[in-house]
């Protein structure tokens, strides 16, 4: 299997829901995405995708978040604006992106991180029912 990853970051504020600390309480971060993408074989060229192509699809989820209040944008206008939520809901957006490209790739991790001490990450093809029966 290959792996590649890019990244890209982005500024946003977001208070978290129901969270009962400071982080209740509106508040911002440079954040910091990476993601990383699969795939099982090369194209002619030796490439499994291009990585021009991950790192636009990337920015272009990345833009609407981009000096927002995550609270105010879809989808997390009713979800909680969490690290773990946002790394799960771009993975689905940019496994959706890529889901015709040939040779297939999908999303293998997505990390979101909130500082340099501090990420969440999320792999659609780990079951969490499975892991923890």
């Amino acid at each position: 299997m290959y792996l590649l990853t890019v990244k890209a970051d982005f500024a946003a504020a977001h208070a978290l829901r129901e969270y009962g600390g400071s982080c209740e309480r509106l508040h911002g971060h440079n954040w910091l995405v990476e993601v990383t993408v699969a795939a099982g074989k090369l194209d002619h060229r030796g490439l499994a995708v291009d990585f021009s192509i991950l790192k636009s699809e990337l920015t272009k989820a990345l833009e609407r978040f981009d000096h927002r209040l995550l609270n105010d944008v879809p989808p997390f206008d009713e979800m909680n604006p969490t690290s773990e939520n946002l790394a799960r809901h771009l993975a689905g957006e940019l496994d959706a992106v890529l889901a015709d490209h040939d040779p297939p790739v999908r999303v293998f991790e997505v990390r979101v991180h909130e500082s340099t001490r501090a990420f969440a990450a999320w792999r659609p093809q780990a079951d969490p029912e499975r892991l923890f029966d």
